[in-house]
């Protein structure tokens, strides 16, 4: 049966509707929204957690706000009277869709350092146990706003290196998923790590089968190989790396939020939307801010001295938390892995951007500068 049909709150609304709204409310004040539904389930607040973390209630009057829609999940800003505000995220697109299980971003926020981002409060991706109707996080809220990249500056690009190295202070023993329970990393644990060029060539098979038609209208095809190229080029290296850490994997610019301080000029960074989070390559989060390929509100367009700048205060930065790793040490071999993360994960977007692009005016607009400067570094006709 459709968990919606046997959900005894009925139909399921659309995640961004007035409606959701309402019944974010109504399980926040009857106390389910974040507390166990059963022993063995969330729902629940996680175990290790500082009560700080948590509101002063957990149920009871509140309001919900929609805070903003992004590619994968609806935001929601839950409102408790007289509490600090929570923040639940909920995916618009089908499980299968997501690149890894809710529980595993909710278990990496417990490990990240604090004022990283937000701290973690509860999870369920089952739909028939949650109280919505349909699956979840819930965070703390992480202050501040994106900043668009035509407005980031230098500090904000020196802040962003500096608190990046404090996240990839946390080491990781391969490339994948965290776990909840006593070794966050068993997932990976005895394992190599993951093939980066396995999971390149298995995101290529699905993107041939879910967007053949967007990749063969809009002449894809080049990028695809090209990308696989690049990675190949750096295969054997990444399933090596002495220097793996806890990545945020989706470190774009709407991903970054930005609050002014009440003294002094330096701008305050957090992270947000851990859904990508796991073991990795620390170039993966050092790539995806941007550089030479840009477009849309993700990507800085960044001079190569500017990037340089900003992978010499990172490497900087890390020497503060203790001994480099030489996958970090070695700026030449991080710059070429950055190289060949940018260029999978622009195809990626790339290809998403293409798909969408007859549907929305937005990524029309992007579509083309987006595809113009990945070309110019895949060394392709534009």
């Amino acid at each position: 049966m459709d968990p919606a049909q046997q959900h005894p709150r009925g139909n399921v609304p659309e995640v961004a509707s007035p409606e959701m709204g309402e019944r974010l409310t109504a399980a926040w004040e009857d106390g389910t929204l974040v507390l166990p539904l059963r022993e063995d389930s969330s729902p629940v607040r996680l175990p290790g957690l500082h009560k700080s973390v948590l509101p002063a209630s957990l149920a009871g009057p509140a309001r919900a706000q929609l805070a903003g829609i992004g590619e994968r999940f609806a935001a929601w800003r839950v409102v408790p009277q007289g509490n600090a505000p929570v923040i639940v995220r909920i995916p618009h697109v089908p499980l299968d869709e997501m690149h890894q299980d809710l529980t595993h971003e909710i278990a990496a926020l417990t490990l990240i350092p604090s004022a990283a981002g937000p701290r973690p409060i509860a999870v369920e991706d089952d739909p028939a146990l949650s109280p919505l109707g349909v699956p979840y996080v819930v965070t703390t809220e992480v202050p501040g706003t994106a900043a668009p990249p035509q407005t980031w500056t230098a500090p904000h690009l020196d802040a962003h290196a500096r608190l990046l190295a404090r996240l990839h202070s946390v080491p990781a023993p391969g490339r994948g998923p965290v776990s909840f329970g006593e070794d966050p990393w068993r997932a990976v644990h005895g394992q190599h790590s993951a093939s980066l060029l396995a999971e390149v060539e298995a995101e290529i098979g699905a993107w041939r089968a879910k967007h053949a038609a967007t990749i063969s209208r809009h002449d894809l095809e080049p990028f695809l190989e090209a990308a696989r190229e690049r990675v190949a080029g750096v295969d054997a290296e990444v399933a090596e790396l002495d220097g793996l850490v806890l990545a945020h994997g989706d470190l774009c610019a709407t991903n970054i939020m930005w609050e002014r301080p009440a003294e002094g000029p330096e701008p305050l960074v957090r992270y947000i939307d851990f859904e990508w989070a796991q073991g990795d390559d620390p170039a993966r989060d050092l790539a995806i801010i941007g550089g030479p390929v840009h477009g849309g509100p993700w990507y800085l367009p960044l001079e190569e001295a500017q990037v340089d700048l900003f992978v010499r205060t990172y490497v900087q930065a890390r020497a503060g938390h203790g001994e480099l790793p030489e996958a970090v040490a070695d700026q030449s071999a991080l710059r070429n892995r950055m190289r060949a993360w940018t260029a999978y994960e622009r195809t990626a977007m790339l290809v998403h951007v293409a798909s969408r692009a007859d549907a929305g005016s937005s990524h029309r607009e992007v579509l083309p500068v987006l595809r113009g400067t990945l070309a110019r570094e895949l060394g392709l006709a534009g």
